[in-house]
């Protein structure tokens, strides 16, 4: 876990966010006893001499416009709190540090002796970069990346929404009433399944956890119906036999029923309350 960059600020290891992090995966189940979280930073202290020339030989081997080309994609595909936050690349204008931090996470993935990491899209440059390096000097034992998926925004056109407008997302600590408010906000559009924002989180998050998606529709609709493959429910739901409405309120069900021991968690636990304060301040002042 290296410290990282966040809001223009340089956030140190043990920092609110990676402890906010930790404390979600204990709400989620994981069996932290079981568990040796390494801090880069500790590795990067001790280790100085090996980790900065990486550094340093990634930033002489790539042009500044690769870097920067770099520094775009990746900002593109970072999750925010806010849809349509400020976009300082959109406008071309790039600090020395936003260029140098992807040396930083390129020399991360390149210095650890990790056989898998797994990385957000918003590192997948960072991580072309480390497979450059490694071709480039031909060497071997390239560390395998597996990306996460990035789900989309809810809203049909967060462009033109306030940039604060809290419905883009759903995040981990939402209550049942912001996962309502969220439901009825989300784009759904009848008949169509390509670029359907809900439908991709029944993909992604529904299926996988359950293994099943259950619609309960309502009275005229068909009934009671239950889906084990992404094909049968986008099967029906393009033909029209499944209403938008009735999808909606099944999948803002099933998020309530994954979120609840998170709740239960950061509700009991002061420590972790206090964390999902400090990150409102922070996303607060942006």
């Amino acid at each position: 876990m290296p410290p990282f960059v966040m809001f223009g600020v340089i956030h140190a290891p043990g920092c609110t966010f990676l402890r906010y992090n930790i404390e979600m995966w204990k709400a989620t189940g994981m069996a932290l006893d079981k568990v040796d979280l390494v801090w880069l930073s500790d590795e990067i202290r001790q280790h100085g001499d090996e980790y900065w020339p990486i550094v340093m030989d990634i930033a002489r081997t790539n042009s500044v416009r690769r870097i920067k080309s770099t520094c775009r994609s990746s900002y593109y595909c970072l999750p925010s709190r806010f849809c349509g936050s400020r976009n300082s690349y959109a406008i071309g204008k790039l600090n020395v540090d936003e260029i140098f931090y992807i040396c930083l996470q390129c020399a991360s993935i390149l210095f650890q002796k990790a056989d898998i990491w797994l990385l957000g899209m918003e590192q997948h440059d960072a991580n072309l970069l480390a497979r450059q390096y490694y071709k480039h000097f031909k060497k071997k034992n390239k560390a395998i990346a597996v990306l996460d998926n990035m789900l989309p925004n809810l809203l049909q056109y967060p462009q033109m929404e306030n940039r604060r407008h809290p419905a883009w997302a759903i995040f981990m600590e939402d209550d049942k009433e912001d996962i309502c408010f969220k439901m009825e906000k989300a784009f759904c559009p009848p008949k169509l399944a390509e670029g359907n924002p809900c439908l991709e989180y029944i993909k992604y998050i529904i299926l996988p956890w359950f293994g099943m998606f259950e619609v309960v529709q309502k009275k005229g609709n068909g009934g009671k119906k239950t889906f084990l493959s992404m094909e049968e429910l986008t099967a029906d739901y393009e033909s029209g036999a499944l209403h938008p409405a009735d999808v909606k309120l099944a999948l803002e069900k099933s998020l309530n029923e994954i979120l609840q021991p998170v709740r239960d968690h950061f509700g009991r636990n002061g420590e972790a309350k206090d964390l999902v304060e400090a990150i409102g301040e922070c996303y607060g002042a942006d």
